[in-house]
């Protein structure tokens, strides 16, 4: 494994702490102070911009790995095609969708339920969220420069300083200023622009030599990606399918304060998701770069590495999760009901168990433009998914209950899906056998096991009723687990290896 890749790592998950730092405050804030049905407004505005992504993803989800194979094949021409006609046709989806958005902002309170007394708290929280969702797509291009020259480090540190300016202006706002939701929305778009000068930067530094021409533009180059990038949108769909509807559906059948719980029990569970699914990109550049140069023995090393390397940290956050649930919800949201919002993100994150080490193989289906297959596969589960929720709706009628359902039946089928399609596909495209990454969910499966006995014991003895306690609780179960899974997931000569890598990168950084 390279130690840019460790790197990468380091950076990427100063960031997931930069960021749980500030939901772990804002949330019971906005909760306290505006209402549980306040916060799921901001979940569902976002879920909105998911929506959007069906239109842009198609083409920019494809746009890094075209141009870093023409990049490393020394074909700078074909690249600046690439860039340049992205780049156009961004511009353009930019203003269609700001014209939707105004459309979707005027009737917002005739699409889903609001309380009339923050109704326009809420449109002007939406106008922020997708304001900064059409500049990040109108100049998401830039954002290749990092990902060509894999020095994703870089973007993890434009989000440290774009996250900490987000916090500074919430703590702003909400210190010296009434108390409305569509701070969150301001902030949101600090944070892009912060997002949008360091990329411009970077593509300067890094990628001077990639430009916007309008000799360059290509329908040819526009319509392979995509054909290639389409699939993609199906991807999305499947998500949106299968876990982006659970707030709409939630406030149109039941009502916006069982969205606000649904939308509080993710939150935590999606920031792990996000985590890793950002981790396990850091290993796309190199992935890339060796399939431009034919190496494909290189490829199954690095994939192999990178799924041991996922399973090495994968296991801690779902047992802490599991086991102190409860007692977390009890101090971060006191007046809310812990018991449900502890059953909901079990339910909701118990298939990560047996994805979060696997989440690097959808890079090789991007890599290897193996998406079709993926897709249809994911549809399919997705569409189960939906039509099982709203099958099952016409039969319950405790909200409660509703709420459990909506969650259950969207982790189900996640998790046959995880178990059977995506390890024996994933196999396939790099002509593994069929059973080759199931030792890997096996092994995340007893690590979770053990580490989840280990903390409920660890309970006993400390009872978990504070945040110190809580604190110490899951730095023990961090550590164990690390050392458990460093000789479940590693050989000798790997631990050795990569604890020469990491030893490396710390005198580095004492350096600086």
């Amino acid at each position: 494994m390279k130690k840019q890749v460790y790197i990468n790592l380091i950076a990427q998950i100063i960031a997931f702490v930069v960021n749980m730092g500030i939901s772990f405050f804002l949330t019971p804030y906005i909760v306290n102070h505006l209402g549980i049905e306040a916060n799921g407004f901001v979940g569902l505005a976002n879920n909105f911009v998911e929506y959007a992504q069906l239109i842009t993803v198609a083409l920019n989800s494809m746009a890094g790995r075209f141009i870093t194979i023409k990049i490393h094949q020394n074909n700078e021409e074909d690249a600046n095609r690439y860039f340049t006609s992205v780049f156009f046709a961004n511009l353009f989806l930019s203003v269609i969708l700001t014209v939707v958005f105004i459309f979707v902002i005027i009737f917002l309170g005739n699409i889903i339920n609001i309380s009339q007394n923050i109704i326009v708290d809420i449109k002007i929280l939406w106008i922020f969220i997708f304001a900064n969702f059409i500049l990040s797509l109108f100049t998401s291009i830039f954002s290749v420069a990092t990902f060509v020259k894999d020095r994703l480090d870089l973007t993890a540190i434009a989000n440290i300083r774009g996250m900490i300016l987000r916090a500074l202006v919430l703590v702003g706002c909400y210190v010296f200023l009434p108390s409305y939701t569509f701070y969150v929305g301001v902030a949101t778009l600090v944070l892009g622009l912060n997002n949008l000068i360091s990329n411009i930067i970077y593509k300067r530094k890094l990628t001077p030599n990639l430009r916007i021409n309008k000799k360059y533009f290509s329908y040819k180059y526009l319509k392979e990606l995509l054909a290639s990038g389409i699939w993609n949108s199906v991807n999305k769909l499947s998500s949106i399918l299968s876990s982006g509807l659970d707030l709409l559906i939630t406030n149109i059948f039941i009502n916006p304060v069982a969205m606000g719980i649904m939308n509080l029990s993710k939150t935590v569970s999606n920031i792990v998701l996000s985590l890793f699914g950002t981790l396990a990109s850091i290993f796309a550049p190199q992935l890339t770069i060796a399939f431009a140069k034919g190496d494909s023995e290189e490829m199954k090393k690095q994939l192999i590495s990178s799924i041991k390397l996922m399973g090495l940290f994968s296991a801690i956050p779902i047992a802490i999760l599991i086991a102190y649930g409860k007692s977390f919800y009890e101090l971060w949201v006191p007046a809310q009901n812990a018991s449900l919002l502890e059953l909901l993100t079990i339910i909701t994150s118990f298939n990560l168990i047996f994805a979060l080490p696997l989440e690097p193989l959808y890079n090789i289906f991007t890599v290897k433009n193996k998406i079709k297959i993926s897709s249809i596969a994911l549809i399919i589960f997705s569409s189960l998914s939906i039509s099982t929720v709203f099958i099952g709706l016409n039969f319950i009628h405790n909200e409660n209950a509703k709420i459990i359902y909506i969650a259950s039946v969207g982790a189900f089928y996640n998790i046959v899906r995880v178990l059977t399609f995506l390890p024996i596909y994933g196999a396939k495209c790099l002509g593994f056998k069929k059973t080759t990454f199931y030792p890997a969910i096996l092994k995340n499966t007893i690590s979770v096991a053990i580490l989840v006995v280990i903390a409920f014991m660890l309970n006993l003895v400390l009872n978990v009723n504070s945040w110190i306690k809580m604190i110490v609780a899951c730095i023990i179960v961090g550590i164990i687990g690390l050392v458990i899974n460093i000789f479940i997931l590693f050989d000798k000569d790997e631990r050795k290896e990569n604890l020469v890598m990491i030893q490396g990168i710390f005198s580095k950084l004492k350096k600086v």
